[in-house]
């Protein structure tokens, strides 16, 4: 038998059609993993093969065809069921292994190079949006298998497939190969690995001074990673369907990877390390690395972003440039675009949001917010949640300056009332009613369905928090049009604007709520409050506004307590604010309740 080694020359000859004058220097230019370390290691192979009779007149001859035979690759299998971190972001709209780079699906491309390389028995394994892959098994003679449990890790992927394990490629339908890296043989069991200084959450092999893989783990450092695609010999896809059909129902084993999987019988298994270059093969699993492409995320976004910019702006496709996604926000995906040498910010919404922010409201509030010289950034918004506004550069960065610059809140509270006055008497408010202890406990109900009844953990706040707002709702203040989340990161100052922007929790509500952020950082009894709510006024405020504009300061960030628990119900962060809001409620409700007590007496 030959060696691994000379097994590789043979190989790499294989992929030219014409006869080589140079062998080493082709084999070392087409050889994109590392195995030979020089010219000079390969002259002796060929030297080596050329005696054996397996070369000869630079090409590989019959005898080597009829060596190598039993090496000869059998089929693929791709693993396609996953939806991954992409995938769940309704900005893209189509499975992680349909997104295009270059006019071609990542798995399109992929079917179309193990052809190239002969192998035509190609199995797609599908599960998420599985009706989108469909098209496949016409288009290109693949045969489907379904995935029907995704609460299980791609393992469970493998274990559908088993039946066709055995000289296969295993493949992952979000891998992107700059060249062909699938050949009609090969020499043993192996997965491709790529080394990378911050391997974050990857795969990491550790393997013999040999490259026999003895151990995959996840670490947070740096190493060669799992990354690729990866080949199974018949022997080895043999034990694997044994292991599997013996421990698949085992939960410790369905949360797995199927390469972690193989590590775990490390001892019984010999696969090998594969490294290959980092710039050969790419992986799209993370929103960040499809962001991270210009081109690859405006050939991938849902079709409506595309045409709304044109729409909107009047301009071509080919006109939208220097893409920079920002640091996605809790409910919705941000990206600048320029167009025509204007910056400007397209905002899609996530899929959480809908549950409790109401857009029509939203639309309403951005419109008045524009006329009344509030918010200068507006260009277009629907009841869809798309939104196009202008960037506004040079911005302060208000952290550490919110709360302590006394005069910037001043000015703030002066454009807190532009926008109430513009507010005022609109003819079908109710239709834009907004209140914040409804939508509060709406948002507790449904975080109830997965933490528990919340209205018996916070029993004795919630009869305490109706009572403050009965007692407020008697003070009679007429309601407006409001913001409702007026914090520092809805504010956009710069040394010629202020700007208040984001009007997605808008609604026809008590005046006082918009102040529910703007006087949390204060002490109660701080003056700081009283020269904010004179700016407000353009007066002194009496002690009874004072009294309701602080009790709404409760109101507001018990809303919030709300929104933090609905939001890590669906298993997303809401950071520390949850005991932040839950504290400044709970010591509001005591600053309020007895004066308020004093005044309508016990309700």
């Amino acid at each position: 038998m030959i060696t691994y080694k000379e097994f590789e020359v043979i190989r790499a000859m294989l992929n030219c059609d014409e006869c080589l004058d140079d062998i080493p220097l082709y084999v070392m230019e087409h050889m994109h993993y590392y195995v030979f370390k020089s010219q000079e290691e390969i002259k002796k192979l060929v030297i080596s093969l050329e005696k054996k009779r397996y070369i000869a007149d630079g090409r590989v001859t019959k005898a080597a065809l009829e060596e190598i035979a039993p090496l000869k690759v059998k089929n693929a299998v791709i693993l396609a069921a996953g939806g991954s971190d992409i995938s769940s972001k309704s900005v893209y709209s189509m499975p992680k292994g349909l997104y295009v780079k270059g006019g071609e699906t990542l798995i399109e491309r992929q079917i179309r190079q193990l052809k190239e390389a002969g192998i035509n028995d190609i199995v797609v394994v599908v599960g998420y949006k599985q009706e989108m892959y469909f098209f496949l098994a016409e288009k290109y003679d693949v045969t489907l298998e379904i995935n029907p449990d995704l609460k299980k890790n791609n393992i469970n992927s493998l274990y559908v497939a088993r039946k066709h394990l055995g000289s296969s490629y295993i493949c992952n339908c979000d891998n992107y190969f700059e060249e062909n890296p699938f050949s009609g043989y090969e020499y043993n069991s192996y997965h491709a690995t790529v080394y990378k200084e911050n391997a974050g959450n990857e795969l990491i092999v550790r393997k013999n001074s040999s490259g026999r893989i003895l151990e995959v783990h996840s670490a947070e450092k740096s190493g060669e990673c799992i990354y690729g695609h990866a080949y199974i010999d018949e022997s080895l896809g043999r034990r694997i369907i044994s292991y599997l059909q013996d421990e698949i129902d085992d939960f410790r084993v369905s949360s797995l990877f199927w390469e972690e999987f193989i590590s775990r019988h490390a001892e019984d298994m010999d696969m090998y390390a594969r490294e290959y270059s980092a710039d050969f093969v790419y992986e799209f699993d993370s929103i960040q690395e499809i962001q991270n492409i210009e081109s690859l995320f405006l050939e991938n976004v849902s079709d409506r972003i595309n045409q709304k910019i044109c729409e909107v702006l009047g301009c071509g496709e080919n006109e939208i440039r220097n893409i920079l996604i920002l640091q996605k926000g809790l409910t919705n995906v941000l990206f600048t675009f320029v167009v025509k040498g204007v910056t400007y910010i397209f905002r899609y919404p996530g899929e959480s949001s809908s549950f409790f922010i109401y857009r029509k409201n939203e639309v309403r509030a951005q419109k008045i917010a524009a006329e009344s010289g509030v918010d200068g950034t507006y260009i277009y918004i629907d009841e869809g949640g798309i939104k196009i506004y202008k960037f506004v550069s040079n911005c302060w960065n208000l952290t550490g300056i919110y709360y302590h610059d006394l005069e910037l809140m001043k000015r703030l509270a002066r454009q807190i009332r532009k926008f109430h006055d513009a507010g005022f008497d609109m003819p079908d408010w109710e239709e834009f009613s907004y209140n914040p202890m409804v939508e509060c406990q709406r948002l507790m109900q449904e975080a109830s369905k997965m933490k528990g009844n919340l209205f018996d953990i916070f029993k004795h706040e919630w009869e305490t928090m109706w009572k403050l707002y009965n007692y407020a709702e008697k003070d009679g203040i007429k309601k407006t049009m409001c913001h409702n989340d007026i914090n520092q990161d809805n504010c956009l100052l710069n040394d010629d604007s202020f700007h208040i922007i984001d009007w997605e929790f808008a609604g026809f509500n008590d005046p006082a709520y918009d102040f529910g952020r703007v006087i949390a950082g204060y002490e109660l009894d701080s003056p700081a409050i009283d020269e904010i709510l004179e700016a407000y006024f353009e007066r002194p405020a009496t002690e009874r506004e004072r009294l309701h504009w602080i009790a709404y300061m409760g109101i507001h960030n018990w809303y919030y307590v709300g929104w933090a628990v609905y939001k890590e119900s669906i298993n997303e962060s809401s950071r520390d604010w949850m005991l932040f809001f839950y504290n400044q409620a709970k010591r509001v409700m005591k600053y309020t309740l007895p004066r308020y007590e004093k005044i309508y007496g016990e309700l």
